[in-house]
């Protein structure tokens, strides 16, 4: 086949699948603005502008909703669905076209405005989506009364004002009404889907109860009568919109309306000779009525999109929490093997415990890499402590145990460092009871702040370790006299590896002590706390449950 056979091949191609598109554009809003037109005038009262007019807000939510159903051929259709309804229900062909135009005019304006909506504003995902399509629905209505108020005059030879008004109140009511269902009801196979749920899975009752009661309301209207019982079911309605989604919200909205609008209008005597402005002001109540609703339910499905987008970025977070973890952990595991070796044996070359390695300059460096091997095998140690406390695995083992032991055994081992800063350790004299507690673990948290007490301590400085009892728990505090905590550090201090002062002040460290301290003063039901004040010192208070 040739390059100009294939070409024209692939051309005939493009044109049949825009002749489809465009058969089943004007077939499908050519349907339904004909069955919604015809409904429309079904429901007129005699010699009066349809009482419930749904196909302008059909013509205008199909072409938003399916932007591949606005083409020429659909407007065309449209048009032409609009003057059959009107034939075949007996009105000559001017009557026809002229309300025709009045309809089409008004359904255009108000798409070339919501075109230009945002996709989310143009489904109603957001409450002040409602508030943009009401204010193009009014500009759309605006413009059709205007027209309709002048073919009032010529059909139906009325007051143009009184046209116009009850022609805006009825565009205004019924575009309300209608638009949000057509704009959110859910397509063939979500529909299917929810069907579906609720077969596998009967409602509770709790959900049933507000479509019960709004059903029940509504059969309450005609018997309390008057106008005023049209708010009625306005209260079930709301807890409708509560409870269910926007598209179920406003099919419920549609019901009311048809009832009120049509039914009643037709059939209870107090509703069926209501004057001009009265007419206008049950459509206008209407329309208020719908607003609340779908307002509400608007603000519920924005509500639950957060709460869909919040749990989404929830569990990102905790997987990537979980993966940091299972990083962290397997790291440190295989540090830790040849960690142990290489601190051991440069541990045995610098104590020469089989004969002098020669040179002093050996001897130095055996000693500088049992010194950094050792700090490393800390850091590896907090990296898995923390991994094991994240995930979950770090096991505790309670039991009564001495506070003043603890107490005691932590300030020996830390005293070398002490020594060495030239920093006194004070516990102070007291009642130390027994708790109920992990000696290891709490163990080690006393030993990483007696650590950073005394590494921010000034030489000569001391550190206090004292004990209280409050309630049913001790708190337990260690406080240094050195240069204190900031403000804006103490905010962010005990995140994992945030480490305060400046780098070349700071002592050596990971910035996981404090991150691991809180989490095991919490599995033993208490909470570490920093205090101070820059240029005082600081203080570190835990609290550990008193045996009872």
């Amino acid at each position: 086949m040739s390059a100009q056979q294939m070409a024209s091949k692939v051309e005939q191609s493009g044109d049949r699948r825009r002749f489809n598109a465009e058969l089943l554009a004007i077939l499908v809003v050519g349907g339904a603005v004909l069955a919604s037109a015809f409904l429309g005038i079904l429901l007129r009262p005699v010699g009066n502008l349809s009482a419930f007019w749904p196909a302008n807000a059909v013509l205008l939510g199909l072409l938003v909703r399916f932007p591949r159903l606005a083409r020429p051929g659909a407007w065309i259709a449209a048009a032409i669905a609009f003057v059959v309804a009107d034939a075949l229900t007996g009105s000559n062909w001017t009557k026809a076209v002229l309300l025709t135009f009045c309809n089409m005019v008004g359904a255009a304006t108000a798409y070339m405005l919501m075109v230009r909506l945002p996709p989310k504003d143009r489904l109603l995902e957001r409450p002040s989506s409602l508030v943009a399509i009401m204010l193009i629905v009014l500009a759309a209505s605006t413009i059709t009364s205007i027209f309709g108020g002048a073919v009032n005059v010529w059909l139906f030879h009325g007051d143009p004002a009184r046209g116009f008004f009850i022609w805006l109140a009825t565009e205004l009511a019924n575009y309300i009404v209608i638009l949000p269902i057509v704009l959110t009801f859910p397509g063939p196979a979500a529909l299917k889907r929810q069907l579906g749920g609720l077969a596998r899975t009967p409602p509770k009752l709790s959900v049933a109860a507000p479509l019960v009661t709004y059903l029940i309301c509504l059969a309450m209207v005609p018997v309390v009568g008057g106008p005023g019982a049209l708010a009625f079911p306005v209260p079930s309605l709301l807890w409708c919109a509560l409870t269910y989604g926007l598209a179920a919200s406003a099919l419920l909205t549609l019901s009311f309306a048809v009832w009120t609008l049509v039914i009643l209008s037709m059939t209870t005597a107090s509703l069926t000779h209501l004057t001009g402005l009265e007419l206008v002001s049950l459509r206008l109540g209407v329309m208020l009525v719908a607003l609340a609703p779908i307002t509400v339910a608007s603000a519920m499905a924005e509500r639950n999109e957060l709460l869909r987008e919040a749990t989404a970025a929830r569990k990102a977070a905790e997987n990537a929490m979980a993966a940091r973890t299972l990083l962290l952990a397997t790291m440190a595991h295989e540090l830790r093997s040849p960690l142990t070796a290489i601190v051991g044996f440069s541990s045995m070359m610098a104590k020469e415990v089989f004969g002098p390695v020669g040179h002093p300059k050996y001897l130095d460096y055996a000693q500088s890499i049992e010194l950094a091997g050792s700090h490393l095998s800390e850091l590896v140690t907090d990296l898995l402590d923390t991994a094991k406390v994240e995930a979950g695995r770090i096991e505790l083992t309670p039991a009564p145990v001495s506070s003043r032991e603890m107490v005691e055994q932590s300030l020996r081992l830390v005293r070398g460092l002490a020594v060495e800063a030239s920093v006194s350790l004070i516990m102070e004299p007291g009642d130390w009871p027994q708790v109920h507690a992990d000696q290891r673990a709490v163990k080690q948290v006393l030993i990483n702040l007696l650590s950073n007490a005394v590494k921010f301590s000034p030489p000569a400085g001391r550190v206090e370790v004292a004990a209280v009892s409050q309630d049913d728990r001790l708190v337990i505090s260690v406080r240094d006299f050195g240069r204190g905590i900031a403000v804006e550090e103490l905010a962010v201090i005990g995140r994992p590896f945030v480490q305060i002062g400046d780098a070349a002040s700071r002592p050596q460290g990971s910035g996981l002590g404090l991150t691991l301290s809180q989490a095991l003063i919490e599995q033993h039901g208490g909470r570490l706390r920093l205090e101070s004040i820059l240029g005082q010192g600081a203080t570190a208070r835990f609290d550990l449950p008193l045996i009872g």
